[in-house]
């Protein structure tokens, strides 16, 4: 492929360091440090590869980032763990920051988020007591299997937290119970008027 030269993808935002990793460290709170962390070496493995940074590379090779099995496998990764919303994000920011110098590499992040978008429509996930072990397991939750009246669920503990979880047909029933103390039973009702919101 040829690339235009440099001064046609007139960019002061360099794609990870200034967008990738912005949008991630924003949403640190609604994911888990490893998945930060796998995600963020995996777009750093594929920068090594594309030579893609503005710190020396060419912003330019985003495009064939977007189009490479590389790209395809931080997808799949995100979609496994339900963080395609991440990934979007991600997108909606380069487009923003690249529209204006650097078209190209746009319209090639807003074909790659469609096509993000398409293929999540596609995917139906099976609800099942093994598929919410493994995600458990991903998570580096712990967690027990038990059994009831010939029926199995699991159970997990977290300080002053625990949740049962069932699953039956297709459907997850859950029961979280909250332990705590509080000075006042203002505060009590307080709190359980935030849980009855959920």
């Amino acid at each position: 492929m040829v690339y235009m030269s440099l001064d046609k993808c007139v960019t002061k935002k360099d794609f990870i360091r200034h967008i990738a990793n912005r949008v991630i460290v924003e949403s640190s709170g609604k994911i888990p440090v490893n998945v930060i962390e796998e995600l963020k070496s995996k777009m750093a493995k594929a920068e090594d590869k594309f030579k893609f940074s503005i710190y020396g590379g060419n912003p330019l090779k985003l495009v064939d980032f977007f189009s490479s099995e590389e790209w395809a496998d931080i997808v799949e990764y995100a979609r496994n763990i339900n963080v395609e919303w991440l990934l979007e994000a991600i997108l909606k920011k380069l487009i923003e920051e690249y529209k204006d110098g650097c078209l190209e590499v746009a319209s090639k992040a807003s074909e790659a988020m469609k096509t993000l978008g398409l293929k999540k429509t596609e995917i139906i996930e099976e609800v099942s007591l093994e598929s919410i072990i493994k995600r458990l397991k991903f998570y580096g939750l712990k967690f027990e299997v038990k059994r009831e009246n010939g029926a199995e669920y699991i159970v997990i503990e977290e300080p002053l937290v625990k949740i049962k979880l069932k699953v039956s047909e297709g459907k997850i029933s859950y029961s979280i119970c909250k332990e705590g103390k509080a000075s006042t039973l203002d505060a009590i009702l307080a709190l359980n008027q935030r849980i009855r919101e959920l």
